[in-house]
């Protein structure tokens, strides 16, 4: 028999490539859940928004699995998702609702948390100061959640919500420090912090555009995200731009300038009777003119102080005495005592996170509000030993503040701007948090929902601590610094 000289084809094997995988499995989800959303929505339990939202959502998760740096995106993705959409949210079957800037809070910080235990190589983090009292402080929370459980007064009132709201807020008060940690640990550039500072300005911008032009639509758009001590990041961002960039051509400085006016005007005057959007505003703006300029505070003071007494009848009435008729004034003392009454009975970790909102109800139903001050919301939360911790990490924040502003000091660039702006709003975020639930929002007052506003205090000093830890500086920078110890040597 004759064997054919011709050679035989090689089998086919049949191969999909990831491509199409891909291309499939979208096709086949969108197939599966337009049905299931067309039934939600006809039965009137679906929000259009956010539905919206979630396609948007899905749609920037893919971008950011496929492109480098993804962690500092996802940084910038979470301001932006604080200051712009805290109209949509997830429903938890309660009145509270989860915002988006959560959510993404929750995709960043958890897997890096995970990392560390089943990464190759596992994720490790940088020596900083604040890292052992921010872990101290998330270890206490968690604790103080179970202690709550163990020691309850066995005559509480509990509501049927009150354990999710109980979960809730543990995860608020432990993700937003995490939040910190986490930004401290992956921003490794300045540009990162410029795109933030960028995001955050745009954003100040646009709210009182809306604000005097369509309030409306400003609150539908900024509300929620621009509440807190968002004013003072604003006004202290574009002020220590303005003093401290000798790189701003002069109009920039004069539009920055113009911005801190347009705040202080917008909060000042007009929303004169809200005391946090002002004083922590001031007091940060202060602190950087001291920092800056010893005259110039000096100068400022003075015409502070003739404003003052001009018009010292005007805002008496306006703010003092409306605080009292509101029952904002001396009622806020006695809410504090009582405060402590259960703190007393609750020393060592306190009532747990939320916790003393039952207490409330239990012992006093018809005197049941918070205390309207976030250091005796955190004592009442994880006792005296959270508190104290609480204390000890904003001392090293205020520590690792004043190094990162050592470091660049004089050298009159984005990177001593950003120093100085963020050491000077821990000063007003300290006095923030005597007026209310600005860091750390308690459930029963800003809700869950005030993670949108308060997430922006904690990214910004993440992005301080990460400059401080930033290993080398430009040739530019060093040799700011170097020619000016030569002339002195001189």
């Amino acid at each position: 028999m004759q064997l054919s000289s011709r050679p035989q084809a090689p089998r086919r094997s049949f191969t999909i490539d990831r491509y199409t995988l891909f291309a499939a499995a979208v096709i086949a989800g969108v197939l599966l859940a337009v049905p299931a959303i067309t039934f939600l929505y006809v039965r009137g339990r679906l929000d259009p928004l956010l539905v919206l939202a979630g396609i948007v959502g899905v749609i920037v998760a893919l971008r950011l699995f496929q492109v480098s740096e993804r962690s500092n995106k996802g940084i910038v993705l979470l301001i932006t998702a604080a200051g712009m959409l805290s109209f949509v949210s997830l429903p938890t079957g309660r009145e509270s609702r989860i915002p988006i800037s959560m959510l993404v809070a929750l995709a960043l910080v958890v897997p890096w948390l995970l990392s560390m235990l089943w990464g190759k190589p596992p994720a490790r983090l940088k020596p900083s100061p604040i890292n052992r009292p921010l872990i101290a402080f998330v270890a206490v929370s968690i604790i103080s959640y179970f202690w709550s459980q163990i020691f309850r007064d066995p005559l509480l009132f509990v509501w049927s919500s009150f354990p999710v709201v109980q979960a809730a807020a543990l995860v608020v008060n432990i993700l937003l420090p995490l939040t910190l940690l986490y930004v401290a640990n992956q921003v490794t550039e300045v540009r990162w912090l410029k795109y933030l500072v960028a995001v955050l300005l745009i954003f100040g911008v646009a709210s009182v555009a809306f604000f005097f032009i369509d309030q409306r639509t400003g609150d539908l758009l900024f509300y929620r995200g621009t509440r807190g001590l968002f004013s003072m990041w604003v006004a202290a961002f574009a002020y220590g731009l303005a003093l401290f960039h000798k790189g701003l051509k002069p109009w920039q400085r004069a539009l920055l300038l113009l911005l801190v006016l347009i705040f202080v005007y917008r909060y000042f005057y007009v929303g004169r009777s809200w005391v946090s959007g002002w004083l922590p505003l001031g007091v940060a703006c202060l602190v950087l003119t001291w920092i800056r300029s010893r005259r110039l505070f000096l100068l400022l003071g003075m015409i502070g102080l003739i404003y003052i007494a001009v018009n010292f009848d005007f805002y008496y009435e306006d703010i003092v005495l409306a605080e009292e008729a509101e029952g904002s004034g001396t009622e806020r003392i006695e809410l504090w005592v009582q405060n402590l009454t259960h703190v007393a009975n609750h020393p060592l970790f306190g009532v747990g996170p939320a916790g003393y909102a039952p207490y409330y109800m239990t012992y006093h139903p018809h005197d049941a509000r918070s205390t309207h001050n976030n250091y005796f919301d955190i004592l009442a939360q994880t006792g005296v030993i959270g508190f104290t911790i609480f204390v000890v990490m904003m001392s090293s924040l205020l520590k690792v503040g004043r190094q990162t502003l050592r470091r660049y000091r004089g050298q009159r660039n984005f990177e001593e701007t950003f120093a100085a702006v963020t050491l000077s709003a821990i000063a007003g975020a300290v006095i923030g948090m005597m007026l209310g639930d600005w860091v750390l929002p308690f459930a029963y007052n800003e809700t869950i929902g005030g993670f949108d506003n308060a997430v922006l205090t904690w990214v910004m000093l993440g992005g301080m601590v990460a400059l401080g830890l930033f290993k080398s500086t430009s040739s530019e920078d060093v040799a700011t610094v170097i020619t000016p110890l030569r002339k002195e040597r001189t």
